[in-house]
């Protein structure tokens, strides 16, 4: 009997064996970063972010600061904002009004030349992306996911269209973050085949039907731009967006070697290359007298979408005040606020840690805010208080 028990754990013992081995080599490099995994998984350190994919190009011209004594904001409510910007865990901040910087400050480990991760502001690039294909008439936002990516021509998935994806309202499984290897969120942040296990997402909703913001919507964003217009789309962004707004250093995170960008959070660029996507947004996808964003695109990124007020085309908007603006229809996970915009045309880049990119054309403004969790994060707190501080009468418009 004792052999036989002994037979029955060995064989026991080699069935998981095989079974452990076969479940490493199907993703080989996640479980390497699964099982070295950064001391703060929500805020890794550069060398985490490894491939990647790297750009170094020749600077284009940057924003003129402004002459001092002649800030077009109030200079005690640039001051006071960046005194709470610093207070509340802010590594970077930068004000630019009517064309120039009224304010720079840096904090912590942050510094002019310092490559900061904007986590989930990385998904405003897709929408950017998408938005040249479009006016290239690469493909059209009703068109069928279905009619770019093969794997699924023919399945419910192929029917959300590119509008759907955009609008994070995919009717695509979203499991929350989670503990363990079998997290499929833990498994598509750290995953070494993005499409791989992006398109092993099952339907749960009708398309268009349930908002909730996810990694996976976004990352097919780019897989479907990507199969659309013929090329990697690092490549692509690198040559519609990166060069023409003179943008020089930046690097996306990389699967694997050979593999695909995540285009769904952790872009890393410097400050100044941030505020220089939004002042591509603030001037209607204009950047150095040249068109980088079809004529329209802002606008129809920063319409509301039919789920959600707050919500564009993988850009928030600053509509209806919530205490605390959901990032789902169906969990309570927000952000908070205390009063609303005083401007009603705010919206924004938005990353975990609060990091955050306020544009309001109203007032020709871009409020660049990198940093870190806070608990006493306001999300209305910078955008009024400067808007409360323009100088009305000391520049005529």
């Amino acid at each position: 009997m004792l052999r036989s028990l002994a037979y029955g754990i060995g064989g026991f013992a080699i069935c998981f064996v095989i079974a452990a081995s076969i479940e490493y080599l199907s993703d080989p490099i996640f479980w390497q970063r699964y099982l070295n995994p950064p001391a703060d998984p929500m805020e890794p350190g550069p060398d985490f972010y490894q491939p990647q994919f790297a750009m170094d190009e020749p600077p284009g011209p940057f924003f003129e600061s402004v002459s001092e004594g002649a800030e077009s904001i109030d200079l005690a409510a640039l001051e006071a904002a960046a005194a709470w910007t610093g207070q509340t865990g802010g590594t970077a901040f930068i004000v630019l009004h009517r064309g120039k910087i009224q304010i720079e400050r840096y904090w912590q480990e942050g510094g002019a030349d310092e490559l900061m991760t904007g986590r989930a502001m990385t998904k405003t690039l897709n929408a950017l992306l998408a938005g040249v294909a479009v006016g290239e008439g690469k493909i059209a936002l009703d068109d069928r996911i279905g009619d770019y990516i093969d794997e699924w021509r023919d399945t419910p998935q192929g029917d959300i269209t590119l509008r759907n994806l955009l609008h994070h309202a995919s009717g695509l499984e979203n499991p929350p973050l989670g503990p363990g290897a079998w997290n499929r969120f833990t498994r598509s942040a750290w995953t070494g085949d993005v499409v791989m296990v992006a398109l092993d997402h099952g339907m749960e909703f009708e398309p268009g039907t349930l908002f909730d913001i996810g990694n996976v919507p976004s990352q097919l964003v780019a897989i479907v731009t990507e199969r659309a217009v013929g090329e990697q789309i690092e490549d692509y962004f690198v040559k519609k967006i990166w060069q023409p707004i003179g943008a020089n250093r930046g690097s996306f995170f990389m699967d694997r070697a050979d593999g695909m960008i995540h285009i769904d959070c952790c872009f890393r660029t410097t400050p100044h290359n941030w505020l220089r996507l939004g002042a591509l947004m603030l001037n209607d996808g204009m950047a150095n007298g040249t068109r980088v964003l079809p004529e329209g695109w802002v606008k129809t990124m920063t319409t509301p979408s039919p789920r959600n007020p707050n919500y564009g085309m993988h850009i928030w908007l600053g509509n209806e005040f919530v205490t605390n603006r959901p990032y789902s229809e169906r969990r309570a996970v927000g952000v908070p606020h205390t009063e609303p915009f005083i401007s009603d045309d705010v919206y924004f880049f938005e990353g975990g840690g609060y990091r955050t990119m306020y544009i309001i054309p109203s007032e020709d403004m871009a409020i660049l805010r990198i940093g870190k969790s806070h608990p006493d994060w306001d999300s209305s707190y910078l955008p009024n208080r400067l808007v409360e501080g323009i100088l009305r009468e000391s520049i005529a418009r």
